[in-house]
């Protein structure tokens, strides 16, 4: 004989057992279809590798990793990076571009990883016109960003493809992992020479408030002040230093979701010190970048056709707080099976 009520309680665990399964069946799906609508529609052809990839403390990129990584060189020199965002257009920094602009000085290397080798991948550009922001201040580098308008149309191909642009209501939350590229100074001293091959390193996003407090510090400057802009970005480490270096400005930094890779940043400045005479880069703060969405109604005015994508970058408490339904019910499923 059972004793009185178990039966039921069997049927009643069992009931609710099933009903369990059902939800978090439910719950899972519900998650993985919105992760997987996150993004995805981007602009058509853009933010995609040819391989899967990975400066200062970085490693050299794989051919064909970073697509939409150029050159702006000036009288066949490297002068900055930049990024292709359509088959006639760059994006860079306006410190790269000293007024008033000769556009005849400049061309644009784009498919290679090597810029000071003569490859199959190779493709030079000449440039029909260099625009910068018309708020650019060197002194504050607020609007540090300059659109390089090509002599001809590039053709696209799996080494050379533009990058895709983020929508200006997009802002990359703290601790998100990007990467920056470059072909600047292999060591901390400014004077050190170029890298030959394009160089990757991955770095995390700081929250603003945190960067603005290390730099004010820094830099001494009163309370309230916020040498880090509304149209600013900071990434990488807060202990040694670890991104981009000289040489490096106007190229890009990227962060993918779903697959796609997409313009965060362009690198603008950092924090240097001078000891004995020698100027390096100083340890202990992030590389700052300009957020190009931040521009994006003067991008629109200058880029025909240009489009922007609404994407949804997880933040770590977003991520936290995503998981507890699942491990919650999860838990709940052990109980009732004991």
């Amino acid at each position: 004989m059972e004793p009185a009520g178990l039966g039921q309680d069997s049927t009643r665990r069992g009931w609710i057992m099933g009903h369990l399964c059902s939800l978090l069946a439910i719950v899972l799906l519900a998650t993985s279809l919105v992760q997987g609508a996150q993004g995805s529609q981007n602009q058509a052809g853009c933010g995609k590798q040819s391989v899967s990839g990975r400066i200062l403390n970085g490693q050299a990129a794989k051919d064909g990793a970073w697509p939409w990584q150029v050159s702006v060189q000036m009288y066949g020199s490297h002068n900055c990076g930049g990024s292709l965002i359509s088959e006639s257009w760059v994006v860079s920094a306006a410190h790269c571009f000293d007024p008033p602009v000769v556009n005849s000085a400049y061309r644009v290397q784009l498919g290679e990883k090597r810029i000071f080798d003569q490859t199959r991948n190779q493709t030079f550009s000449s440039v029909k016109r260099v625009i910068l922001n018309p708020s650019f201040d060197s002194a504050s580098h607020q609007s540090d960003i300059a659109l390089v308008e090509l002599e001809n149309p590039i053709l696209l191909t799996a080494a050379i493809s533009p990058v895709c642009l983020l929508d200006a209501s997009v802002r990359v939350p703290a601790e998100t992992p990007c990467w920056v590229t470059g072909w600047g100074n292999r060591l901390p001293q400014m004077s050190s020479s170029l890298a030959q091959t394009l160089q990757e390193v991955e770095v995390r996003t700081v929250d603003a408030a945190v960067c603005n407090r290390r730099f004010r510090e820094a830099l001494k400057q009163p309370a309230g002040s916020n040498p880090i802009k509304e149209d600013m970005l900071c990434a990488g480490s807060m202990e040694g230093y670890k991104g981009f270096a000289p040489g490096d400005g106007g190229g890009p930094l990227v962060c993918e979701r779903n697959g796609t890779w997409y313009l965060a940043g362009i690198v603008s400045w950092l924090m240097s010190t001078t000891v004995n005479g020698v100027t390096s880069v100083a340890s202990g703060y992030p590389g700052v970048y300009n957020r190009p969405n931040a521009h994006n109604e003067w991008i629109q005015k200058n880029v025909p056709n240009v489009t922007f994508t609404v994407v949804d970058f997880p933040s770590n408490s977003a991520h936290s707080s995503a998981m507890i339904p699942s491990v919650l019910l999860l838990t709940i499923l052990l109980w009732l099976t004991v």
